[in-house]
């Protein structure tokens, strides 16, 4: 009787875990298999799915804005900072220039200016002046004229604060 007990158990999980070949449970049980006809196994039902959110800021802090939150004035985004050296126009028109940084105008408004920092330490305010195919999301992409000064810079991370209008 144990052993039939050890059988529908096996049986049980063995369906459970689609072991199941043309209709038939196979098995393995010492050297052999052990074909049985498949058995359905009626159990407590399930709990309903439980939804959890994660916190919408980045950080755990409450001055941080969430990933792809719109800055607002006074309040540090986390950001990941990279260097770009096109020539040409921005996209409100104006040629490139040292103080601009390319950024998602849905993150950073276009026309606004940033105070950017990386860890503690402050890299300067720059005008948002520019946006670019790869600049998706909390990311600012700082000109320069050195294209190899922009390789070395590579990707960091730091944080951006809005300036509040009227603010110079």
């Amino acid at each position: 009787m144990k052993i039939q007990t050890l059988i529908s158990t096996a049986i049980a999980s063995v369906t459970a875990a689609g072991l199941v070949y043309a209709g038939v449970v196979h098995i393995p049980y010492r050297s052999h298999l052990l074909e049985h006809a498949p058995i359905v196994v009626y159990g407590e039902p399930s709990l309903p799915p439980i939804l959890v959110r994660a916190k919408r800021s980045f950080f755990l802090d409450a001055r941080f804005a969430g990933p792809f939150d719109r800055a607002n004035p006074g309040r540090a985004v986390p950001v990941s900072l990279t260097q770009y050296c096109l020539q040409g126009t921005t996209r409100r028109g104006r040629y490139v220039r040292p103080g601009i940084v390319a950024a998602d105008p849905r993150v950073f408004p276009l026309a606004r200016y940033v105070e950017v920092f990386l860890g503690k330490e402050y890299i300067g305010r720059f005008l948002v002046d520019d946006t670019g195919k790869n600049v998706i999301g909390p990311t600012l992409d700082i000109w320069t004229e050195d294209c190899s000064q922009a390789r070395r810079f590579g990707r960091k991370w730091g944080h951006a604060v809005l300036v509040a209008r009227g603010q110079k």
